[in-house]
């Protein structure tokens, strides 16, 4: 049989354009009927999401007034001014920048001025030893520079001002992430053991930062289990490096990434974990960007793997909010829909910061 090329008629070529319409419509209504249109009620004047800032705390004349006094402490060694702080945080703990760096300030201060006994008592959690320890080690220089830079108490000469801008970014997110008093006012315990992290799990801390939750997840999942910290933060990471080989922590290894990937294409874990981060995806990046980056958290997790995400949350009227960006949580929740992942519960354990549940299908 002589072999010939085949040349469709018009007929077939018809045909097999009306296929292809077909199935093109079949796999688009397949897709809009696994994500489903989320309806939000508005309930408030408010914005559903807002992004104006990433700083830790707007500046406040009481807060600077207060970490003046507690750079005075710190050059001069004058109780007084530490006493000052101290009674300014009191007062404005309550109404100012929930979640910010008053509690972590009033608390370094509350360990320095501290007798010997209680000292140690504040200071038996490993993590918060270490907190200490970083800031107020080499004459408390970190600590120091911190308020310089964030409070604007000095001119700091950077040679490179990017690089500048990048060190008060890494001193802010450390302040803020490990704060010992953080239990306080986030309830971080309840949100952990609402995650039911089971002996043997493996678990993606995905903007780990300098590792608050990736130390306790070490606990619970244990030497069986597994932990990837993962930042974009070298110096972040090299905290928690230093912090686990200390503590003979072998169960957690540090992923360094970039913004648009988990950098996890080779493993699979059984849970991913985000706090406080989904706001800046989508308020921030491009469409091709928070595809590609869904996507690798998609890859990663194991068939009925479990996504968890918490975020700040709009608050009514007379409430302190959460002092960093948020984000109304029905619009996480109707964008992961359509990324292919199904609500499967939601927690509160505070009005500022919510947690949903996902399970990836």
């Amino acid at each position: 049989m002589k072999n010939t090329d085949f040349v469709p008629s018009r007929m077939t070529a018809g045909i097999i354009v009306v296929i292809v319409a077909f199935f093109s419509l079949t796999v688009a209504a397949h897709a809009a009927q696994k994500a489903k249109d989320v309806t939000i009620k508005i309930t408030s004047k408010k914005s559903l999401v807002n992004m104006q800032s990433i700083d830790s705390t707007n500046l406040t004349e009481d807060g600077t007034k207060a970490a003046t006094l507690v750079l005075d402490f710190l050059d001069t060694k004058n109780v007084e001014s530490a006493k000052s702080a101290v009674a300014i945080y009191d007062k404005i703990i309550p109404r100012e920048n929930y979640g910010g760096d008053y509690t972590a300030l009033q608390w370094l201060i509350g360990v320095m001025l501290a007798s010997d006994a209680d000292k140690a008592k504040l200071l038996a959690d490993n993590a918060h030893a270490s907190y200490y320890e970083f800031f107020t080690s080499n004459n408390n220089a970190q600590f120091r520079e911190y308020l310089q830079r964030k409070y604007k108490l000095a001119n700091l000469k950077d040679v490179d001002p990017g690089e500048g801008l990048k060190r008060r970014a890494f001193l802010e997110d450390f302040i803020l992430f490990n704060n010992p008093r953080r239990e306080e006012w986030e309830k971080s315990s309840k949100m952990i053991k609402a995650l039911d992290l089971k002996p043997g799990l493996t678990i993606a801390d995905i903007g780990s930062g300098p590792g608050y939750f990736s130390f306790q997840f070490s606990r619970l999942v244990g030497d069986k289990g597994k932990v990837y910290a993962i930042d974009t933060v070298q110096e972040h990471l090299d905290y928690i490096n230093g912090f686990t080989t200390k503590n003979a922590m072998g169960n957690v290894q540090t992923v360094l990434t970039t913004d648009h990937t988990i950098g996890m294409a080779d493993q699979q874990v059984d849970v991913a974990w985000m706090c406080s981060l989904y706001h800046i995806i989508y308020v921030a990046y491009k469409e091709e960007a928070k595809d590609q980056f869904i996507e690798s958290v998609r890859k990663v997790l194991k068939k009925g793997g479990i996504f968890y995400v918490a975020d700040n949350g709009l608050v009514p009227d007379g409430v302190l909010p959460y002092h960093a960006p948020y984000i109304d949580k029905n619009l996480i929740i109707g964008q992961l829909q359509h990324y292919g992942f199904k609500l499967v519960k939601e927690y509160q354990f505070i009005p500022q910061r919510y947690i949903l549940k996902f399970q990836k299908i």
